[in-house]
């Protein structure tokens, strides 16, 4: 008993707490804790994983957003102007013309 008393204070002074804090239940809770933070299925690294993929994908969301909102003015675009957007989208032009592009910032 005391062996068992003396290795509790000294493992109390390594950890810096009062040698009431090491019981049975203050060791359950350290060592379940230990568990859900490092080696459970939901631990912190697959959390902060899934946070870099969501944040990738909302990136991902919005550039595709813009890419469809692009298309459809230029389906617009094209049925309601087909020579124009010929001419400035893929640059054709009637053999005895030129082309002069002029783009706006």
């Amino acid at each position: 008993m005391v062996k068992s008393t003396k290795l509790k204070e000294d493992l109390a002074d390594m950890l810096g707490v009062p040698s009431q804090w090491l019981n049975k239940y203050t060791l359950a809770t350290g060592i379940f804790m230990v568990w859900v933070i490092f080696f459970d299925k939901h631990n912190i690294f697959a959390y902060q994983k899934l946070k870099g993929s969501i944040t990738r994908m909302e990136m991902q969301k919005e550039e595709l957003g813009e890419a469809i909102t692009k298309a459809q003015k230029d389906k617009e675009n094209l049925l309601h102007n087909q020579e124009g957007f010929a001419r400035s989208v893929h640059l054709m032009a009637r053999p005895d013309e030129e082309i002069i592009i002029i783009e706006r910032k």
